[in-house]
């Protein structure tokens, strides 16, 4: 058989609240009528014997006016609505409102004799009845209280006894059930709807971040919900709404990122494609023809390969697939092997490359990568100085560390493009970039090296300054104890 259960999470919030309710009033009820059922027991007794002192009072006055037993027995009926036993002076039962203890006789209740005195203080006595099916509980009043009676010297014949059930008395304590019951309605009608609201609050937020996610897996990203509710509740939203926003970014940037592999490609191959199906055509005729038309393939595959090589290696290290080796690396040695590597290029370029490593401290690097890193900011700054400029390398210690810096001068990145100059596939002059062959995955690269080694990468332009790159890394990138250290790049 199928159990029937709630499946949304409000209506189960609900349910269970609406039943701890329901049981914690139905624990304190119990605790409730046990603990005043004595009490409720001695109160019934109270309020019982109270009657007495009133209907022997009555009763006496009644047989002092002449009325008989059958008299006075309907007249107290009728005035208290109780049973009502008279007694002679022998404890015979002469009256029973009851019509079954009559002619019985209770010798456990004889009449004193009424001392003609003061009355005494006003109370009760009672006594336990039983024979046969007669369980009953009998109250009767002083003896002195007829003393109140109005008449001279008179001595009554007749002795009123207020009978009532013993079981009356013992399940007093259902008189409680019903305001508890009320009480308890109340209660757990306000506790649903208490709970009720509680489950709005938190239903809706999940609500809406299942619709948000609904909406992502059909290809919607920009989503974002408002971070509203209690703590763990709000702090949902907001992390749905930080995973939404790096969704977003990420999808666009594939997009990005796919368009511009795309474009980067589709000119060389356009340019290898082309002379290809000239030499297949017989549109070259000569062999200078042939050999300026294989060169151009030939650079036009180097570009594609370099590009390839590029894309590969960046996914790499943003997976953390790239082994960092760390060793001891001299800041020295590693700027003059980059100021030899590109002196070539610069006096062609006309540029001043110079390098100035000061006292810069031994780190603890992977010194092909860093190098890597490194040439690909100098790369950088070649081609966008001028000729007459100047690019100097610096290293000098910082704070336990070491800061890296690349200056060049007469090129300057505009502002708008600071924030997005380490982006895969970022060129501030595309044109450009088309003519020298930059791929716009040099910066991207070097950013990821560096924080792989735990560090930042940096830029600053200006007008007056020129442009400079900073690498920083650590302090925790030095201090060796004389062992390599190896980690992964994380991505």
């Amino acid at each position: 058989m199928r159990k029937v259960f709630p499946r949304s999470l409000r209506a189960r919030l609900i349910l269970s609240s609406g039943v701890l309710v329901f049981l914690s009033l139905f624990l304190a009820g119990i605790a409730t009528v046990y603990l005043l059922r004595a009490e409720q027991e001695n109160t019934a007794r109270e309020r019982v014997g109270r009657l007495a002192e009133p209907v022997a009072l009555r009763a006496a006055i009644l047989e002092a006016s002449g009325a008989t037993a059958a008299q006075i027995q309907a007249i107290l009926e009728n005035e208290y609505g109780v049973r009502i036993l008279l007694l002679d002076r022998d404890a015979t039962v002469v009256g029973d409102t009851g019509q079954t203890l009559r002619g019985q006789t209770l010798s456990a209740l004889a009449q004193q004799a009424v001392p003609a005195a003061s009355l005494p203080n006003l109370r009760f006595r009672v006594q336990r009845f039983e024979r046969g099916p007669e369980n009953l509980l009998l109250f009767t009043s002083p003896a002195g209280l007829v003393a109140a009676v109005p008449v001279a010297g008179f001595v009554p014949r007749y002795q009123a006894v207020v009978a009532i059930p013993e079981s009356d008395v013992r399940e007093a304590w259902r008189e409680l059930l019903p305001r508890l019951f009320l009480a308890g309605g109340i209660a757990l009608a306000v506790g649903v709807v208490a709970a009720g609201l509680l489950a709005r609050s938190i239903s809706r937020p999940l609500q809406r971040i299942t619709a948000a996610s609904e909406e992502m897996a059909l290809g919607r990203y920009d989503q974002q919900i408002p971070a509203y509710g209690g703590e763990e509740v709000g702090r949902l939203a907001q992390a749905f709404n930080a995973m939404a926003r790096q969704v977003s970014g990420s999808h666009r940037t594939l997009r990005e990122f796919l368009g511009n592999v795309s474009h980067e490609l589709k000119t060389p191959l356009t340019s290898i494609q082309g002379f290809s199906q000239a030499m297949v055509d017989g549109a070259l005729q000569t062999d200078a023809d042939f050999r300026e038309a294989g060169q151009i393939i030939n650079d036009e595959a180097v570009r594609m390969r370099a590009l390839v090589d590029d894309l590969l290696y960046l996914s790499q290290v943003e997976a953390g697939e790239v082994v960092i080796h760390r060793d001891r690396v001299n800041v020295g040695d590693l700027l003059t092997a980059t100021e030899e590597r590109f002196q070539r290029r610069a006096d062609e370029a006309g540029v001043s490359l110079t390098a100035e490593s000061g006292e810069a401290p031994e780190i603890a690097a992977d010194a092909r990568r860093l190098e890597q890193a490194l040439a690909n900011i100098v790369d950088n700054a070649l081609r966008h100085t001028p000729a007459g400029g100047r690019v100097t390398l610096r290293a000098m210690a910082a704070d336990g560390g070491v800061d890296l810096s690349v200056h060049n001068t007469g090129s300057v990145i505009p502002a708008e493009a600071l924030p997005w100059i380490f982006d895969r596939f970022f060129q501030v002059d595309p044109a450009r970039s088309r003519v020298d062959g930059n791929t716009g995955l040099g910066l991207a690269i070097t950013r990821e090296i560096v924080e792989a080694h735990g560090g930042r990468v940096t830029v600053e332009s200006s007008e007056a300054k020129g442009t400079e790159f900073r690498i920083t890394l650590p302090a925790g990138a030095n201090g060796l104890d004389g062992a390599a250290e190896q980690g992964r790049t994380g991505g």
